[in-house]
């Protein structure tokens, strides 16, 4: 069933000749039980799209529904839990006083309301961190927070910027594991994160945002069937690497050469045979599986207008 719709969403920020696109004609489709995972650089976009699944900040232009209600509306903003970053927790309450206060937002029923925090409380693993202020809780134990109360808060969609940030790793991995649960529970879940290795592990999407505009829409379990060449090169070699370039579009210079996906038939002895055609000596080879941040080098080397 489709749980989020996003239809060339835009949002600008400031006034006159400093009027920005924040997002800019942003479209996609979500489902709900699919964890979209959603990366770039700094300034890309990512904090801004989920702002508006949220209901947070309004549109500028497009539009954006959450299971079919437009997304600010009462009835779609109870419908998505999210996770600011940094979390807006009030520092004077305990965890469990902010956790009851944010789930009355969802059920007025007082046994379900319990049932609900008891579940967060579990989900994030906060049971010895309860009834301590929040203001003594440390950076991992508060995103921790932000996880609980946007599962709580989200029946349908639960959104998360940078929620596993500075979490303890072996907490972290079980949290992941967490987060794929509610997924399993029919949620959508969008996660915003710097962490590629973290996205890759958890997202079955991933939308990759470069200064605003949706620049890539990428099927993980594709992705990981994917391999990568990378070419080391040498002295004149690595200054004679534009031909190639040329030849094979998708490449992406590295320190010491290129990576270039095998896609499209090529094979590595292809790849070695184009690069003696091109005189161009090879150093060493290795094959290994595409990842994210191949992507994401791809994406600015099209920025940069380094390949067509």
């Amino acid at each position: 069933m489709t749980a989020l719709v996003v239809r060339r969403a835009t949002r600008k920020f400031g006034s006159g000749r400093r009027r920005r696109a924040a997002l800019d004609r942003c479209s996609f489709v979500a489902e709900k039980g699919e964890i979209l995972g959603v990366v770039g650089p700094n300034g890309a976009g990512k904090t801004t799209l989920l702002r508006l699944i949220a209901g947070d900040i309004p549109l500028t232009a497009g539009a954006v529904w959450v299971d079919g209600r437009p997304a600010g509306t009462l009835s779609a903003r109870r419908a998505v839990g999210y996770a600011a970053d940094p979390p807006l927790v009030p520092p004077e309450l305990t965890g469990l006083e902010w956790l009851k206060h944010m789930s009355s937002h969802r059920t007025s029923h007082p046994a379900e309301r319990t049932s609900q925090v008891r579940w967060a409380v579990e989900l994030a693993e906060l049971d010895q961190y309860g009834r301590r202020r929040i203001a003594e809780y440390s950076r991992g134990m508060i995103q921790r927070l932000a996880l609980a109360v946007a599962a709580v808060t989200g029946s349908s969609a639960v959104v998360l910027d940078e929620v596993l940030n500075g979490v303890d790793p072996l907490v972290a991995s079980r949290l992941r594991t967490r987060i794929s649960d509610l997924a399993g529970s029919g949620r959508l879940i969008l996660l915003a994160s710097h962490d590629l290795a973290t996205v890759e592990k958890l997202a079955t999407r991933v939308l990759v945002l470069w200064e605003g505009r949706l620049s890539a829409d990428i099927d993980v379990a594709q992705l990981v069937r994917e391999r990568v060449a990378e070419l080391s090169l040498r002295g004149s070699a690595l200054s004679r690497t534009e031909c190639l370039v040329e030849q094979f579009p998708e490449s992406v210079r590295t320190g010491e050469g290129l990576a270039v996906p095998l896609t499209k038939g090529l094979t590595m002895e292809k790849l070695l045979a184009a690069c003696r055609s091109a005189r161009v000596a090879v150093a060493a080879s290795r094959i290994r599986y595409r990842v994210l941040e191949d992507i994401l080098h791809a994406a600015a080397a099209r920025k940069k207008g380094e390949t067509p």
